[in-house]
């Protein structure tokens, strides 16, 4: 894992990651969020559970993204961890018991309040639908990465 850019201000990390399956691309930046202490210990166990019920997969064109979280209890303090893919790994589609989707781009949810949830969701949703975006993100673009991450917290 490298790291693009970390902006503990403004509460976000950005790494490229070299996963061999969805479940050690989680557990990767999981682990990561748990080292910089953004999260609690309990927090990868989590989100590997909270993957298994309900999967994050998202159909967003040439670029499949997943974005994982984890429920408040186990952060200790709000971060968007974005991880960048050497190589695609999938994951079942949100919604799905079974289909499956090459996934890009993981945007890692530390939200320690549950109203911050919808109005993160709905502006990464926003951010995964623009394919020039996310082709930006995927080449590892920092001024990109820099401006989507801050636009979270606008």
């Amino acid at each position: 894992m490298r790291e693009i850019l970390e902006d503990n201000e403004k509460k976000f990390l950005a790494y490229s990651v070299d996963a061999r399956s969805n479940y050690d691309a989680l557990e990767q930046l999981a682990g990561l969020l748990t080292e910089k202490g953004y999260v609690k210990d309990t927090f990868s166990a989590a989100i590997l559970k909270r993957e298994k019920a309900y999967p994050t997969g998202l159909p967003t064109g040439e670029i499949g993204v997943a974005i994982p979280h984890a429920d408040p209890e186990h952060v200790n303090r709000p971060a968007v961890c974005l991880g960048v893919l050497e190589e695609p790994v999938n994951f079942i589609v949100m919604g799905s018991e079974t289909d499956e989707i090459s996934v890009s781009i993981l945007f890692m949810l530390a939200i320690k309040h549950k109203e911050d949830h919808m109005t993160l969701l709905t502006k990464l949703i926003d951010i995964c639908q623009n394919q020039e975006t996310l082709n930006s993100l995927l080449s590892k673009d920092e001024e990109t990465i820099q401006r989507v991450l801050e636009s979270l917290y606008d």
